[in-house]
């Protein structure tokens, strides 16, 4: 069973936004919600509904699922990070219980 990826809309969506030279308050103007509740999308503090993923790519001019993808492809890469991490400590780990058998 694959792992489910971190979250990284939040990240995705500050990316995007930069990309367009939108501020968090300009967004927040342009959806009528508050710059608190941006904040805590930002942060992955809380995960937008659909219909909100549908008002921020139509308030930032562009199509759903390119927000999607832009952070999907952050989970992954995310979690590609995460594994490979992993995977050093174990070797790190496997190194040093053989330094130790060797020492002993």
């Amino acid at each position: 069973m694959r792992k489910r990826p971190p979250s990284r809309f939040g990240a995705a969506l500050v990316q995007e936004c930069k990309k367009r030279n939108i501020t968090q308050y300009r967004l927040a103007q342009l959806l009528g919600r508050s710059t608190r509740y941006l904040n805590n999308i930002e942060h992955d503090r809380s995960e937008p509904r659909f219909t909100t993923i549908l008002l921020l790519a139509q308030a930032m001019g562009m199509e759903p699922g390119e927000l999607v993808d832009a952070a999907a492809k952050l989970s992954w890469a995310a979690l590609a990070e995460e594994k490979q991490d992993s995977g050093n400590e174990q070797l790190e780990m496997t190194v040093g219980k053989k330094k130790e058998k060797k020492n002993a």
